[in-house]
């Protein structure tokens, strides 16, 4: 009995007039999206990005031929590159206002014509960019991808299917000659729901196929089998976020008294959930974070205040310090441990600027998440690889590399007995040359099982969406009336 009711459904949608306006309009935009994708900024990104890498090694490179100890104290780098994600027409994301890089910043100083060398801290400081006019840009998107045609169009069209899904047969009068044969009611209601989402995931299926052989064969993008999965992982994202509509629409026609007030009412809560939320979340959002950043960048928490005891006590040895001094074992500890501390307040500095910066991105993303196209956006970004959760995630791995990155140089330090063995000091550690063929190199972890984990809270309350959506339709028809 649910397969034919399924049958019958599915059948009704696909000879309608608005599943071939979804179709038409659907296909368009991703095509559209497909275009606009391959004569776009991808390939800017990915061949500027693989410059600046290159870049990156030659420094390299003549820091491992000056010897072990310019390594250590330089990071090997000067800047660590974010690589552009290959998806981002399916959700464009927050990336032109999220930095592209890290800095590992070091220094050389000269106190008493003795030259001194700072160490590595990792900075930030590209993440005010995100400041003012760009606030808004890490809440919303308005470029034409998979996350404003889903989103969007699709969520519209599936209350479009199913507004008039049991006052439509109400009023013709054909409900009561279905409840007739001893149909169960849940019966029926899930019938129309699978119906209409099987009608929907054609629509989807087809629009998605179009739209990835024009990005295959028009651009030089190269699409894995990691990438693959991250698709598959966005394409349910989509459904279970169609489903939310699905269920909503359905609700809606049970509760409405005739089809006309049954199409304002799903026309008023999609703009509401759709459109309204969202832009009023992020406005409001960018308000908060516009007088956060002014606070923080006037009391120079992230950048220019070094008045602590640790510089103070640094500067005094510098002070006393002479060329000589750096024979010395003690002295170059000294100079080492006070180095260290100076280092590890600048680097809880930096991080708690951009725990507070993303952090209060991530707080203001918490007000759209109260709809189901909040959710859907956040959750799309997280697996193409483009939001605020691919950039905090890609901190966490330079820090990582960093550190094994020192840890390397260390041991390698320890072999040379030349050396006085003494970190951050650059007459404490080892002068030979390094081959840089033997240094670890940085590479991103951006696998669909690791990019799925950041979208976990999005896809769990699109699921609490959906189940909500359809028990609230389950338990109005379970009351409603047949005549």
């Amino acid at each position: 009995m649910l397969a034919a009711i399924v049958k019958r459904e599915l059948i009704d949608h696909l000879i309608s007039l608005r599943f071939g306006l979804a179709l038409v309009l659907t296909v368009g935009l991703m095509v559209l999206n497909a275009l606009g994708f391959v004569g776009g900024s991808y390939e800017f990104r990915r061949d500027h990005y693989l410059e600046q890498v290159q870049a990156e090694q030659e420094i390299r490179r003549s820091n491992a031929q000056q010897g072990l100890w310019k390594l250590i104290l330089h990071s090997g780098q000067t800047y660590i590159y974010k690589k552009p994600s290959p998806l981002m027409f399916c959700a464009t994301g927050a990336d032109d206002a999220l930095p592209e890089r890290l800095w590992t910043m070091g220094g050389e100083t000269s106190h008493n014509r003795t030259k001194v060398y700072s160490p590595f801290v990792l900075v930030y400081s590209d993440i005010i960019d995100i400041w003012a006019p760009k606030a808004g840009q890490l809440l919303e998107t308005q470029a034409i991808d998979w996350v404003f045609i889903i989103g969007v169009l699709l969520s519209l069209m599936a209350l479009l299917f199913t507004f008039d899904a049991f006052i439509g047969e109400k009023e013709r009068g054909t409900l009561k000659l279905v409840m007739a044969q001893s149909l169960p009611r849940h019966t029926l209601l899930l019938g129309k729901f699978l119906g209409a989402m099987l009608a929907l995931a054609i629509v989807l299926s087809l629009a998605i196929v179009v739209n990835l052989l024009i990005v295959l064969a028009l651009s030089k993008v190269n699409l894995g089998l990691v990438e693959a999965g991250r698709l598959v992982g966005m394409v349910g994202l989509s459904l279970l976020y169609l489903a939310c509509f699905v269920g909503l629409g359905l609700w809606v026609s049970i509760r409405s008294s005739t089809t006309r007030s049954s199409l304002v009412g799903v026309l008023l809560l999609w703009t509401c959930g759709a459109l309204l939320w969202p832009a009023t979340g992020g406005a409001l959002a960018a308000r908060v974070l516009v007088s956060e950043f002014e606070e923080e960048i006037t009391l120079g928490w992230g950048f220019s205040n070094y008045n602590t005891p640790a510089h103070q006590k640094l500067l005094h040895i510098k002070s006393r310090l002479r060329n000589r001094d750096l024979r010395k074992p003690e002295k170059v500890r000294q100079l080492a441990d006070a180095q260290r501390a100076v280092r590890q307040v600048r680097q809880d500095r930096e991080d708690r600027f951009l725990a507070h910066s993303l952090g209060e991105v991530e707080n203001a993303r918490h007000i759209a998440r109260l709809s189901p196209t909040g959710c859907f956006q956040y959750g799309m970004e997280a697996l193409a690889g483009t939001g605020p959760a691919r950039h905090r995630s890609f901190v966490k791995q330079v820090r990582t590399y960093v550190q094994q990155f020192e840890q390397t140089m260390l041991n390698l330090d320890r072999d040379d007995p030349k050396s006085m063995h003494i970190h951050l000091v650059a007459q404490g550690l080892s002068r030979q040359k390094i081959d840089p063929g033997t240094l670890p190199v940085f590479t991103e972890d951006m696998s669909a099982t690791t990019l799925l984990r950041h979208a976990v809270i999005d896809v769990i309350g699109l699921f609490f969406f959906a189940m909500l959506t359809y028990m609230l339709a389950y338990r109005s028809w379970l009351r409603a009336s047949i005549v």
